[in-house]
């Protein structure tokens, strides 16, 4: 087979989605969709959610060993492949092993709500395996817009979540939506957000504007009036209040969406002020 005909057999999609924190990292397919896939503002859970079975996760790593073998760091596809119950998490670390060996660490998407699933020795145990980072759509810190939003879970969903993952010494990056409450709910987003992720230990805070699909649920809702989308000042203005209200260390934030033509970034705290004057900037 050549390595066209290798990669196509073991990705479903010719295009990958993964974090940025991940662009180096070998990735093996392990399930397709998302658990969930109820959340208004989504676009990405097109795919019928599946999990692999485990002949054909061993076709891809046994395929994906002779296209990187040199890799270090596997991280599993799948839009929150950390669904995937303690025991097939195993197996497929224990088959990594046998395919590809110099792989020491192993990352995913992951929802809150698969985290709540597994006990704490689970994860303690994953952690041992190598399961050292799972990135995680937190979206907002507010109960009201993640009611709206359909997210699914809580913000004490949340709070007991990372919690588990602090204990078990999995780190975690989180990915947050400005402007997800709109005009209505504006201040709230920043502040209960702010709020939530203060009592966290990220590594990294990757914030999002808003983006509003075609055929979603929040599409529907902006045409009956039920949401009315932020324009880019006023996001820019949402996510001051919510980095003025930030006190975190040791975590680098970044938006790569500011008025959709920049990049704002930064490690917290000593960076934050430079990132508040960057917008501070283009607000004028």
């Amino acid at each position: 087979m050549t390595r066209e005909e290798i990669y196509a057999s073991i990705y479903t999609h010719e295009e990958i989605y993964r974090p940025p924190q991940e662009d180096s990292s070998a990735c093996l397919e392990v399930a397709l969709g998302c658990s969930w896939g109820k959340c208004k503002f989504c676009d990405f859970a097109k795919d019928k959610f599946q999990i692999h079975s485990m002949s054909k996760i061993e076709w891809n790593l046994r395929m994906l060993g002779r296209l990187e073998p040199e890799k270090t760091r596997l991280f599993f596809l799948g839009e929150n492949a950390f669904v995937l119950s303690f025991e097939q998490l195993s197996k497929i670390i224990e088959m990594t092993h046998t395919f590809m060996p110099n792989i020491r660490e192993f990352s995913m998407y992951a929802r809150i709500d698969d985290v709540l699933r597994k006990t704490p020795e689970e994860l303690k145990k994953l952690r041992e395996m190598g399961i050292c980072d799972l990135h995680i759509g937190v979206e907002s810190g507010s109960d009201p817009i993640l009611l709206m939003m359909n997210k699914g879970v809580s913000s004490f969903d949340m709070i007991q979540a990372f919690k588990k993952l602090d204990d078990a010494g999995i780190g975690y990056y989180i990915t947050i939506i400005l402007g997800l409450g709109g005009k209505d709910y504006r201040n709230l987003h920043a502040l209960e957000t702010a709020r939530l992720l203060n009592r966290l230990h990220p590594k990294c805070i990757w914030a999002l504007k808003l983006k509003v699909w075609e055929n979603t649920p929040l599409e529907k809702m902006i045409k009956r009036g039920e949401f009315t989308p932020m324009t880019s000042y006023q996001i820019l203005f949402e996510e001051r209040m919510l980095l003025e209200s930030l006190t975190l260390t040791d975590c680098f934030f970044m938006d790569t969406t500011v008025m959709d033509r920049y990049t704002i970034q930064g490690f917290l705290p000593e960076g934050k002020e430079a990132m508040l004057q960057m917008i501070n900037r283009l607000l004028g």
